[in-house]
């Protein structure tokens, strides 16, 4: 027989399982602390509940500077204005730039494409996670996109508001389609500790005035009677309503709803400033900036067709626990 030799070789854990041994190792170490200072003497725990208090009046100081800089956001976007004017009319041909050491353009209009065509649905499109929302049906109608911006707001409440405006299409009558996201910045009574500046806590979607038989949002498909009716389907326009989605399942919908306010912050703070940037593909943006968990269904979040019940892809979120700094 042949002597076989056993190898001591090292266990390769996956990262999934390296994060949950830490997530574990660290929850332990809580448990053993805070047992530990329950069992301190009154004297220490009377310092302890102390340094609490002033732990929470520092998180009101927080709160106040958050607000704050959310004010002065509201007023310096005054400063970006004439930049992202300038921007959109580059992009819809509306303003034709020289630069030096670029040939001119010649007199033929006919050689001459108008602005930037397809501009908004390649920055959506070089944006994984925004891809992932659209599909085939939808990129006609994002062809006519021609701008993207967003409103802060502090009257009559944090707030702000991602607008995409359209040419004339033949899908919707809407030439301005809006999404506003409300905010506040205040310690939770419940988890005051949890604070960590502003956070969305709901959105107003709009309801899209669609011409007859354009619904990119619906899709007519035959019951098992031959019947054809109409069902929820995969679209980057359901962004804009997502509500009526999920209200049947309060689980679903509050996870659903964190993934809809980080992709709503993420356009605001990333598309919006850096469109350029994603157009000509210089920036390396990962899909982990939003969550490391949502992959491409999920972000559709839509009501899928292959059960007759239209069951509902799961939906993770991660990025700051829907938090943001200032």
């Amino acid at each position: 027989m042949e002597a076989t030799t056993e190898t001591n070789a090292p266990v390769l854990r996956s990262e999934e399982e390296e994060s949950l041994i830490r997530q574990i190792s660290n929850l332990d170490l809580r448990i053993k602390q805070m047992k530990k200072i329950t069992a301190m003497p009154p004297n220490i725990r009377i310092k302890i509940e102390t340094l609490k208090k002033i732990q929470l009046d520092l998180l009101e100081k927080e709160a106040e500077f958050h607000q704050k800089v959310h004010m002065l956001e509201v007023d310096f976007q005054k400063h970006y204005e004439e930049m992202y004017e300038k921007r959109r009319q580059i992009v819809n041909g509306t303003y034709i730039p020289k630069l030096e050491g670029i040939p001119e353009p010649s007199d033929d209009a006919a050689d001459q494409a108008q602005g930037l065509p397809e501009f908004w649905l390649t920055v959506f499109k070089m944006t994984p996670v925004l891809q992932a929302m659209i599909r085939e049906a939808d990129e006609d109608a994002l062809k006519r996109l021609i701008d993207v911006r967003v409103q802060v707001k502090n009257d009559p409440q944090p707030s702000f508001v991602l607008q995409f405006e359209f040419e004339p299409n033949d899908y919707f009558n809407d030439r301005i389609l809006e999404k506003k996201y409300l905010m506040k910045c205040c310690p939770s009574s419940e988890k005051p500790f949890a604070f960590n500046g502003f956070e969305i806590y709901d959105t107003i979607g709009q309801e899209i005035n669609w011409k007859e038989g354009a619904n990119l949002t619906k899709l007519a498909v035959e019951d098992k009677d031959g019947q054809k009716v109409e069902m929820v389907t995969n679209s980057f326009f359901n962004f804009f309503n997502p509500k009526p989605l999920f209200m049947t399942d309060p689980i679903l919908s509050v996870q659903f709803l964190e993934t809809d306010f980080e992709i709503g912050y993420y356009i605001k703070e990333r598309v919006i400033p850096r469109a350029t940037l994603f157009y000509i593909g210089e920036v390396d943006d990962d899909l982990d900036d939003i969550s490391d968990s949502t992959d491409g269904e999920s972000l559709r979040g839509v009501t899928s067709l292959e059960s007759d019940k239209g069951a509902v892809s799961k939906h993770a979120n991660s990025e700051e626990d829907t938090s943001m700094k200032g």
